[in-house]
This record gives C-alpha cells, structure tokens and sequence, in this order.
C-alpha cells in the first residue's frame, strides 16, 4: 500500500507538472492573439514593440493607465520616459503638443492658450528657440517676439507698427545698421533740409513697404524749399537740360507735388519778354501754336503777351493793332495765316483788287462792318 501510494504521488506530481507547461506555452499565444485595440489604447509607436510587463506591472491588467501622464511622469506605478527638466511649465496633457507615440521630437505648442507678450517664458533658448544674435540690439532685444513673429512660423516676421511714434524709426533702435537689414542705403546722402542734415524714413517710406518711397510734401515748412532735394544728383530729380533758366524754386511754378505737369507761373515777370521762355521748346511758342501763327514782328513786338493778355491759356486774345500801316500783311485774299481774309466773288468785296488794303475801306480795328 505505501509502494501503491508513493506511485499515484508521482503520477500526480507529473500531470501537475504538463498542466503547467501546457498554460505556460499557451500563454505567448494567447497574447499574441489578443486585440489590443478592444480596450481602447492600441499599441502603436513605441507601445507596439514595448514588453507588456513594462505596462502591466507584476501582471497586473485591470487599472493600466491609459492616459500619457498615467505613466509618462514621476512616481507612477509604470516607469516610462517622464519630462525633462528643460520641459516648459504646462499642466496640458502631453499629446497637446505630441503628436505622434515613436517620438517625442516634432513637438508643435498649440498657441490658442498662449498668453500675449509672454512667449519668452518658453522661448528663451533652454525651453524652446529664443532670440537669435541678430535680435541683440534695440527693441528687438526687449519687444516681445509675438509683435513681429505669429504663433505658426518664425517667419515671414512682420513688425506690428501701430502705436509707434512718428520720426522714432531709427532712433528706437530699429531702422540702423547693424540692427535691421532695413536702413538707410549709401544714395539717402544727407542734404540741408528744413534746418538739419538728417531725414526721417517715415518722411518718404510708409509702413506696409519701402517702394514707392514717396516724400510727404504737405507739410507747411517745405514751400520754397524743393531745391534742397531736387538737385537732380543723389536726392531727388532736378531740372532737365530743356528747363527754362531760372534760379527761382520749383514751386514758384509747379503747383502740385503729384506731377511736374501744369506748372505755370507769370508774378512778376516783365512786359516784353514772353519769347524768353515761350520759343516753342522751354515753354509754348509760336511754333506749336494751332495753324500758322501771324508775324511775330507786326507792330514792331516780337512777344506773346503783345495779343495774349491771359497767363492761362493761350485762347483768349485780341490782336493789338497799334503801329499796323497794311492790313494785307495778315488779312490778304492769299493770306497763309489763320485769320480773316478777303473774298474775291460775292457781294462784300465784289470788284475789290488784291493790292487793295483793307483799311481803304475798313477803319474799324474791333469789327468790319461800316
């Protein structure tokens, strides 16, 4: 009997030992066969290649944190890779800015939640990009980053200009060498101007771009001026070579700052002289007047204002007769002039002779009846 009984114990003791063989082998299987997905956390990234006692600690399956900071912190029951000490100050569940479970590089903050004029708590070199050394000068070595820079890219950057000063543009520390790669080129020469040898870009350049660069003339203390620029050399364009010579300034003719177009100006200008300027290159003659202009030596006055008596056009005249001795002069039948002549047919001039004057018969200068 005890022979009997010490056998059936070995039996026993080798089922015992093939049952447990038999769970251990069916184990691995049933882990590979199982979904994952079904609990709601699939294993992708690096959970997928990661040991499953490295989550499930001594076995333990009810309870695993599914959530990043479950066990991607100190003093959880998983040990996983917790923030660095250079990680910037956040209570946001990481996959905020993680997006992805293979690594934690390409990290993108979401700035929906990022407080204005605050951006250097992160951005300060150690925590995330900060200021490069091109940003060590001036205001932008103070400013906050968000005034240039948007949330999504460092660039295009583009300086918010409202509020700023007028006439600070350099002197803030901004538009000068070695600071901006926006300053004033080697042709912004400086040239007396208003009293002083130095411009203000915000003078020509708006704030949206730097052509067209246009100079703001509406200012009161620039009249009579123009020539401290219009120098025609390194400022801005002066005379042409066909220009009228004068020493007067610019504006003492040209009325607008938009065109040198319409400029016009007689103050002061003496009876007598108008060919001067009026030759038909300088200013309007009488060659490029309409038609055939009269002899300019008829009444002995070669000048334009001997009939033109409007400074302003040309179309308002009335011919002064003084010291005329022969109408046929301008009023002859074969006349090439743009002026009334004889008829040799029809009743007015009926038997009138071409070596006829007029005034044989017309004594009236302002009409020809009587």
């Amino acid at each position: 009997m005890l022979e009997l009984g010490r056998v059936s114990g070995n039996m026993l003791a080798m089922m015992l030992i093939v049952i447990s063989m038999q769970a251990m082998a069916e184990t691995p299987l049933a882990g590979r066969d199982f979904d994952h997905t079904a609990t709601g956390f699939p294993l992708i990234g690096g959970h997928a290649t990661a040991a499953c006692e490295t989550c499930h600690v001594a076995g333990v399956f009810k309870g695993t944190a599914k959530t990043c900071d479950g066990c991607h912190a100190l003093g959880k029951r998983v040990v996983a890779t917790p923030k660095s000490t250079s990680h910037i100050v956040t209570d946001a569940p990481c996959e905020t800015c993680h997006f992805n479970t293979s690594t934690f590089l390409g990290a993108r903050f979401n700035h929906g939640t990022a407080i204005p004029g605050q951006c250097v708590t992160c951005h300060n070199g150690r925590q995330s990009t900060g200021r490069p050394a091109s940003h060590n000068v001036g205001i932008k070595a103070t400013d906050s980053c968000d005034h240039c820079h948007r949330s999504y890219a460092f660039l295009p950057a583009s300086w918010n200009h409202v509020g700023v000063v007028p006439h600070s543009c350099d002197s803030a520390g901004c538009h000068v060498a070695g600071a901006n790669q926006y300053y004033k080129p080697a042709n912004h020469q400086t040239t007396p101007y208003l009293g002083r040898n130095t411009y203000y870009c915000d003078e020509c350049h708006n704030f949206f771009s730097w052509l067209p660069g246009m100079f703001i003339h509406d200012r009161p203390s620039t009249s009579g001026i123009c020539m401290g620029c219009h120098d025609g050399a390194t400022i801005a364009p002066g005379k042409n070579t066909g220009h009228i010579n004068t020493t007067a300034d610019c504006n003492t003719c040209h009325k607008t700052t938009t065109t040198w177009l319409g400029a016009s100006n007689h103050s002061g200008v003496t009876a007598g002289i108008c060919g001067t300027c009026h030759n038909g290159s300088t200013a309007k003659g009488t060659i490029n007047a309409p038609g055939l202009h009269i002899p300019l030596t008829a009444g002995g006055n070669p000048n334009c204002d001997w009939c033109h008596v409007s400074t302003i056009t040309f179309t308002a005249f009335a011919m002064n007769h003084a010291g005329i001795t022969s109408c046929n002069i301008c009023h002859a039948s074969t006349s090439p002039y743009t002026v009334n002549t004889k008829v040799q047919t029809g009743i007015n001039h009926h038997g009138s002779t071409t070596g006829q004057d007029c005034s044989n018969c017309h004594t009236s200068f302002n009409t020809w009846n009587n």
